[in-house]
């Protein structure tokens, strides 16, 4: 037994200590350094710059405010337009307009109007904010709901038409059922507004009052707008000069050409100044 284990013992070391060199033999890359991220040649390297780019997630859409989501640039800008339509084209008509505490005070070139019925006239314009708001959020709920768009897209139909006239030159016409008025414009390549608003007392009606509208901007800061009312037969022209981002000043002439009417024949001009947000 002696003697076998002694024949025996070269065999047992050789086994090993050979498997273990012939497994390191066949893990080692048949070319030394052909590891990742080991290299050859480092002359490129020494004037290379790696910059690591990082992959952000994109912020999370700021919550928007209770006013944001009822008042929008749109109806804000829609609003402030009819308010001019009924009160004056500039701020400065605007503030010749204003009641006054007294049993009454001129109104629209020279119209003698109660402070009830000035009221009256906020109210009502109040009463087409509360209507418009009304109808412009439910148009939104009806439009995104596919059980309702139908009646959405009818009613889109019905109070909007867009007629391409020539290259360059469309005729857009709106219905605003919350006025009730209509919107007449020409859009053209020019810049030039050319607009026809028709005020009426219903939805069905004849109109109360036609006001025409041409107005040119003739640079950035200075804009001039022409304003015809047919059945006051009320002429305005409005210069307006933005001075600063806040600060505008703005010229107003205004002539009455009919005796009859809910003004009385009266020229005026304005002067003013306005401060916006």
């Amino acid at each position: 037994m002696i003697e076998w284990a002694m024949r025996l013992a070269p065999l047992i070391f050789i086994f090993a200590i050979g498997f273990p060199a012939l497994a390191d033999d066949e893990a080692k890359p048949q070319i030394f350094g052909a590891h990742h991220g080991y290299l050859f040649e480092v002359t490129e390297e020494r004037n290379r710059r790696d910059i690591e780019m990082v992959m952000l997630q994109p912020p999370p859409e700021p919550k928007k405010q209770l006013k944001e989501v009822i008042f929008n640039e749109k109806l804000s800008r829609e609003f402030q337009q009819q308010y001019e339509y009924r009160f004056g084209q500039s701020q400065a008509e605007q503030v010749f307009n204003t009641v006054a505490r007294s049993d009454e005070y001129t109104y629209y070139t020279g119209r003698n109007v109660t402070v009830q019925e000035y009221q009256k006239y906020q109210r009502e314009f109040a009463e087409y904010m509360g209507r418009r708001l009304t109808e412009y959020h439910v148009d939104n709920w009806v439009k995104n709901d596919p059980d309702l768009r139908p009646v959405y897209e009818f009613k889109d139909r019905v109070s909007n038409l867009d007629v391409q006239m020539r290259k360059g030159y469309k005729l857009k016409w709106k219905y605003n059922f919350a006025g009730p008025n209509m919107d007449i414009r020409l859009e053209n390549p020019y810049d030039v507004t050319c607009k026809v608003r028709v005020e009426m007392n219903g939805i069905i009606s004849s109109p109360e009052e036609l006001i025409y509208t041409l107005g040119y901007p003739v640079n950035k800061k200075v804009t001039v707008t022409a304003v015809h009312r047919q059945m006051d037969g009320v002429y305005q022209l409005v210069g307006t000069r933005r001075i600063s981002r806040n600060l505008s000043t703005s010229l107003t002439a205004s002539t009455d050409t009919k005796e009859r009417g809910p003004t009385v024949k009266q020229d005026l001009i304005l002067i003013g100044f306005a401060w916006t947000e």
